[in-house]
């Protein structure tokens, strides 16, 4: 039985090992070597100990079997810190942005290099597209511009323009192809990147058409949809909430109301604790700068973390006063606070109190 047991064990440990990605520990000019051998491309990705994204792909993609499934059978592949063992070859491939994947055929010419994190599937989608000639930048243009309109020409062919910072260009690829789409193409899964990828408003046409059809959406994209919309709702009650329309002269009560309306109606406010931000918009239109932010010191344990950083961050936005005595109540509501936020938004809360405190003590 024992015996049994230990081949069991063994069985298994082969099984985890295949699935995983296997990064060889070789020399690069070893794996040239091994490239040309196998008869596969040579995979870098090259990383540093210190970047978040870098970990994400190192625990939760490259584990996965379908990732390491499909990187071992096309690639020999190499994991390289770009501040240590990888540092030269980083330099000779201008890596400047981490993680940077570089590949290579057997004889060291660049076939693709893209960057960033991202979930499994897509990961394998972006090196399908880039080493495929169809779908390099250069062809996608061209069959654009020739009139084709399949999703994957205009979901490209966008993505393409934004990454040069064509932005408006880009959305207007986007929008073009929307609005030459009747409402049962739209749904199709194929189109669902118009929604979940380059819907930034939940007042233009493609979120209202979002919301208003949300439940036909097909499962297997109807709660990235749903995550989408929450998103989108969310990002329109900070821009009330961070004093942005309140400062631009943009905050309109009908507009505000019906926005709040929307949110209770779709139950986005049973998921989220939305009912302090609104407390909080409806105090800065009320009330005066020391009464606000009273509110703002009775609100802050009620509100989620995020909200509380960009409560802080907007600060001298929200209240802008040269009153050296609410001056100071504002640096003791921050410093008071410090303690509880996440070490990235203490060094922003930074120049926050630089701000204030520089005016307070001229």
């Amino acid at each position: 039985m024992k015996r049994v047991i230990s081949l069991l064990s063994v069985c298994l440990l082969c099984i985890v090992a295949a699935a995983q990605t296997n990064f060889r520990s070789i020399s690069f000019e070893e794996a040239l070597a091994a490239a040309k051998q196998e008869n596969k491309l040579v995979f870098i990705d090259f990383y540093t100990s210190w970047c978040g994204p870098c970990r994400k792909m190192s625990n939760e993609v490259f584990p996965q079997a379908k990732v390491g499934d499909y990187f071992n059978a096309k690639f020999v592949s190499l994991k390289l810190n770009a501040e240590k063992e990888g540092k030269e070859l980083a330099q000779r491939f201008k890596v400047s942005a981490y993680p940077t994947y570089i590949i290579l055929d057997a004889e060291g010419k660049v076939k693709a290099d893209f960057k960033g994190a991202m979930e499994a599937d897509e990961f394998i989608a972006k090196i399908e597209q880039a080493l495929d000639p169809e779908q390099s930048p250069a062809r996608i243009a061209e069959r654009y511009l020739a009139g084709e309109r399949t999703p994957m020409i205009v979901n490209n062919y966008a993505l393409q323009l934004m990454q040069q910072r064509k932005e408006d260009e880009g959305m207007k690829v986007v929008d073009d192809y929307f609005n030459s789409l009747s409402d049962a193409e739209r749904l199709k899964v194929e189109n669902s990147f118009l929604f979940t990828r380059y819907t930034i408003n939940i007042e233009d046409a493609k979120g209202r058409f979002m919301v208003q059809h949300k439940n036909e959406f097909d499962a297997s994209v109807r709660q990235s949809v749903a995550d989408r919309i929450a998103a989108l709702y969310r990002s329109a009650v900070i821009g009330y909430f961070s004093g942005y329309r309140y400062r631009e002269n943009l905050y309109k009560a009908e507009e505000y109301e019906a926005l709040k309306k929307e949110i209770a109606e779709q139950g986005l406010d049973q998921n989220y604790a939305y009912a302090p931000m609104f407390h909080l918009i409806e105090a800065r239109i009320a009330q005066n700068d020391e009464a606000f932010l009273s509110s703002c010191e009775q609100e802050f344990p009620n509100l989620e973390e995020n909200d509380r950083n960009i409560l802080i961050m907007n600060m001298t936005r929200l209240i802008q006063t040269n009153d050296k005595a609410l001056l100071k109540k504002m640096s003791v509501f921050i410093r008071t606070r410090l303690a509880e936020m996440a070490p990235s938004t203490i060094s922003l809360s930074g120049r926050i109190l630089e701000t204030i405190e520089s005016k307070m003590n001229k």
